[in-house]
């Protein structure tokens, strides 16, 4: 694809500040007693699922899906269920940083406990690749993204997969979803397709093909 292989990953150290914020948030998401919350989320189920399904848009056929960033597994549990709804087998695997999140999810997702990791996207290494991966766009710093991206495609989506990139925002803070679609274009990465959820939306999805 343009604009993907010619770049190989540049091997830099993820800023401490970075690695000390995701083990502050592994900390306050095992303090909630929610399993929403415990996965990032404070709006309730019925705002989950509307905010979070559009993933599944760019979800067409049976296939591994790996969530980047997977905290408890509870979003790895949903699309699952959501796209059996849809008569689509998805098989869930995950990597996060934080190895107590990880337990969890390896708790609620028994049967796959095996193909979920403890790791940094920037320096894990996948055993496998993938029919679909998943990441939200702040799993690294934003000036480590467009490396990231790259790194994906070239190490971690299986020919013929898919990448798909969310961007939240925040109704409490009255904040958008940060805008995807000039970053990659910046890139020379054309995107296959986009989603958005939410009553007003505020996630946005965009997929690319690999």
């Amino acid at each position: 694809m343009d604009g993907i292989s010619e770049s190989p990953h540049v091997q830099r150290r993820l800023p401490q500040r970075y690695i000390d914020r995701l083990a502050q948030l592994e900390m306050l998401y095992m303090l909630k007693d929610d399993p929403l919350m415990r996965s990032g989320f404070a709006g309730g189920p019925e705002r989950w699922r509307r905010e979070r399904e559009p993933i599944l848009d760019a979800v067409t056929e049976d296939g591994a899906i790996l969530d980047i960033g997977c905290a408890n597994g509870m979003l790895l549990q949903s699309l699952v269920d959501w796209a059996r709804e849809r008569g689509v087998q998805l098989t869930p695997h995950g990597v996060d940083a934080g190895q107590h999140l990880v337990a969890e999810a390896r708790h609620r997702l028994p049967g796959f406990a095996e193909n979920l990791h403890v790791g940094n996207v920037w320096n894990w290494q996948p055993p496998r690749r993938y029919r679909y991966v998943y990441m939200v766009w702040d799993c690294v710093p934003v000036y480590f993204l467009g490396a990231t991206i790259k790194r994906l495609l070239r190490e971690f989506v299986a020919p013929g997969g898919r990448l798909i990139l969310g961007t939240y925002g925040s109704r409490s803070r009255e904040q958008k979803p940060f805008d995807l679609e000039p970053f990659l274009k910046s890139m020379n990465v054309p995107f296959a397709g986009r989603a958005a959820g939410g009553e007003p939306r505020i996630t946005n999805f965009f997929w690319i093909d690999a």
